[in-house]
């Protein structure tokens, strides 16, 4: 009896009631499957709207994971990550849509570059333009210059934001070292996640930066690669954000930040600098707060 093979390629996707655009996602990946074997697991987060049921219809071959809680994103993937048997393991956001020969060319790349742990996919919008999906890792200059900064919206091609937003510096007709890329379509091989270990479960925004800084630290290198390219919706959980979510999301994305800094760059509360930072995330982040009340008070007098 021959004994079973492990699938080349792991696909992981956590869902949160978003089954329209979950259906899509797997739609893309089985019209475009990359020629290996490979295994596909959604993980879906407690959701409301059928997204577990439609799986099971529509899609019985794929490995289907359902948490009886909202566990959110990285305890959600970390689930699907202790199961996956693939030498490469990508994990997917449930908003994109896979193009054709988006999963070859990160596995094609891994195969042809030993050194390199992972790589990401060129990020495109509903309109075809490109996300700022490729960054320098996260510095003090990040939240002054970086793709959420409010320097950015006012002088988009101001240099220091081409120093963090690094699809704005390099050619983009071929493959280039990145400091980090994004969660929504990444590749990794195994080898390394059983190295580091799994993703960090107290951040909700910033996973993707914290891991790619583990692989690098842990002697690997991360490139982006502008000919694998996936469509990323940038969806939101399903339904319209209302005024509670909008706080937790802009807490959560500095909470992100702080976690970010005290791990990696200032560990000690003793260093000045992690004092300025930490007063510099709590300004920005009232700025934010501000920014988003001025925001639904001028759209509440429109709707009048």
């Amino acid at each position: 009896m021959t004994a079973k093979r492990d699938p080349d390629l792991s696909i992981i996707i956590a869902n949160y009631n978003a089954k329209e655009m979950l259906n899509g996602c797997l739609e893309s990946i089985y019209h475009h499957p990359p020629m290996c074997t490979f295994e596909v697991f959604v993980v879906d987060d407690a959701s409301s709207d059928g997204s577990y049921q439609m799986v099971q219809r529509n899609f019985p071959q794929v490995r289907l994971l359902r948490n009886e809680q909202n566990l959110h994103y990285s305890k959600s993937n970390n689930r699907a990550l202790e199961l996956a048997q693939g030498r490469y393991i990508c994990l997917l956001n449930n908003d994109t849509v896979i193009l054709p020969n988006a999963l070859a060319t990160m596995m094609n790349f891994l195969d042809q570059h030993p050194q390199v742990g992972a790589v990401g996919s060129r990020l495109l919008n509903a309109d075809g333009t490109i996300q700022a999906s490729v960054k320098a890792l996260p510095s003090i200059r990040s939240g002054l210059f970086g793709a959420q900064s409010i320097i950015i919206k006012l002088f988009p091609t101001n240099r220091f934001s081409r120093q963090e937003l690094l699809h704005l510096c390099h050619d983009m007709s071929k493959p280039f070292q990145a400091g980090y890329v994004s969660g929504a379509s990444t590749m990794i091989r195994r080898r390394v996640i059983r190295q580091i270990g799994y993703l960090d479960e107290r951040m909700f925004y910033h996973v993707d930066a914290d891991y790619c800084k583990r692989i690098w630290d842990a002697g690997w290198e991360i490139f982006y690669l502008p000919d694998s390219t996936v469509i990323h919706f940038n969806h939101q959980g399903g339904t319209l954000i209302n005024r509670k979510r909008r706080f937790k999301s802009i807490f959560e994305f500095h909470r992100g930040y702080y976690i970010y800094f005290r791990k990696h760059l200032y560990k000690s509360p003793l260093n000045l600098l992690y004092f300025m930072t930490t007063i510099g995330i709590g300004l920005r982040f009232v700025v934010y707060l501000l920014i988003q009340f001025v925001k639904e008070t001028k759209d509440s007098c429109k709707s009048w």
